[in-house]
């Protein structure tokens, strides 16, 4: 009876093994890349006296479709922005900017 549960087990075991293997040996279908052309944007934001305000500006900038990267300073009075070519424009990006508090500089 020892042998036989040794046997099952051991049964169990490989099965296993080979199962796993054989999905990690299983082609996948390789990843479609997309190619997204961007631009970069600078602006002159004004209102800007610290890190708070850097953030507040990053945050409501970051969720918008098409913002690939931003930075804002308050040092500088600056943002730069890293946008997909064609998705947003600076129309958009001042509205945004203004919305939560501050000015862009023309």
């Amino acid at each position: 009876m020892k042998n036989v549960i040794i046997l099952i087990f051991a049964f169990i075991c490989f099965s296993a093994c080979q199962s796993s293997t054989k999905k990690e040996n299983q082609k996948t279908k390789p990843e479609k890349i997309q190619v997204v052309q961007y631009d970069k944007m600078e602006l002159n934001v004004t209102g800007m006296t610290c890190t708070g305000c850097e953030n507040t500006v990053e945050n409501g900038l970051k969720n918008m479709d098409g913002v690939i990267e931003v930075k804002a300073s308050h040092k500088d009075n600056k943002v730069i922005l890293k946008v997909e070519k064609n998705k947003v424009n600076r129309d958009e990006i001042s509205q945004k900017i203004e919305a939560v508090g501050y000015k862009v500089e023309e």
